[in-house]
């Protein structure tokens, strides 16, 4: 069998099958399958671990970022799987694999925006790696924080009748994405999602010191695979309001202007559910606690026990959307 047809999350949860038989710490609280590992440093302290790799081509294209994007987003997404934990960003290690052609300004430009966001949420660079790579520049950010509720929010803990809500908007990365490759004009907001997405640090502290939520997750792969993952893990189902999903006046301007011959509604569908990107965070909360939240964020749906994802019109109607985010390794 081939990886393309296992499928990146079919691998992940092979790696994770497999992993255990191998060796066990028992200070690990939380190893692969959530936004971080969670690693007992003491009575009540709990490390986070994660990392992630940006690959040129793949993840982001030199025609459309300049190289301080790419420092920038290579941090930010690590920064999102903090916050999606709840968590405090501590220690990065960064490890880049430039060709060697590049040139020294272009390698200053992506320091500098990793340097810039790890001052913003003080985050010490403490290391990391420098090797040639054949064609494609890659960089890969290791990053170290801690949990400040307990041992961190995972995917695992909805509980039927929970509420669901989220941070902000969805489908504007997957939009500005669309604009760039086409290099259509203007729409710098929906452009901004894309290659500057802000990591939700402040709202997954405020989320975690609540002491309320019982799961949480980033959206990095899209609004109806991370809440698929909250499920799955939770051994529970969801319904889904589709017309409370957040989104932005300029993706709806986005919308009308480039895809009048198509169901507006469908393109809806596409970009919020499936685009991915928009690192904001998704949560569960239970019912009694909806007055905390629901000035600050955005009711979305709730936890259900049949272990399905059902997406809801604004008629209460049913409507049967397939699991469709994006794979790395998938057509």
């Amino acid at each position: 069998m081939k990886i393309s047809q296992l499928g990146e999350f079919g691998l992940i949860e092979r790696i994770r099958e497999k992993n255990k038989k191998a060796v066990h710490h028992s200070g690990t609280v939380t190893g692969i399958g959530d936004d971080c590992a969670v690693v007992k440093c003491s009575h009540s302290e709990y490390f986070l671990f994660t990392t992630d790799t940006l690959v040129e081509n793949i993840h982001f294209s030199k025609k459309y970022y300049s190289f301080f994007d790419i420092g920038y987003k290579s941090l930010a997404v690590n920064l999102s799987d903090i916050a999606a934990m709840g968590g405090l960003p501590l220690y990065a290690l960064v490890t880049a694999g430039f060709p060697a052609e590049t040139k020294i300004e272009d390698a200053d430009e992506i320091y500098r925006a990793i340097r810039k966001l790890a001052s913003e949420f003080n985050v010490e660079i403490i290391g990391g790696d420098t090797v040639k790579s054949p064609s494609a520049l890659i960089i890969s950010i290791t990053l170290i924080g801690k949990a400040i509720y307990g041992s961190g929010i995972k995917r695992s803990g909805a509980k039927v009748g929970d509420l669901i809500f989220t941070t902000g908007n969805f489908g504007d990365s997957s939009a500005g994405l669309y604009l760039l490759q086409k290099d259509i004009s203007g729409y710098k907001e929906l452009k901004k999602r894309h290659l500057n997405p802000y990591p939700r640090i402040k709202e997954g502290l405020f989320i975690a010191k609540s002491g309320f939520a019982t799961s949480m997750i980033d959206s990095s792969d899209g609004f109806d695979k991370s809440v698929r993952f909250i499920c799955q893990e939770s051994k529970a189902g969801c319904e889904i309001y589709l017309d409370k999903i957040p989104v932005s006046e300029s993706l709806k301007k986005f919308i009308t202007t480039y895809h009048l011959s198509q169901d507006k509604s469908c393109d809806y569908i596409n970009y919020c559910l499936f685009g991915g990107e928009e690192y904001e965070l998704l949560f569960t909360i239970p019912p009694s606690k909806k007055p905390y939240f629901k000035k600050r964020f955005y009711e979305v749906g709730k936890i259900t026990e049949n272990k399905k994802v059902i997406y809801l019109d604004s008629n209460n109607k049913k409507i049967n959307l397939k699991d469709k985010g994006y794979d790395h390794f998938k057509k």
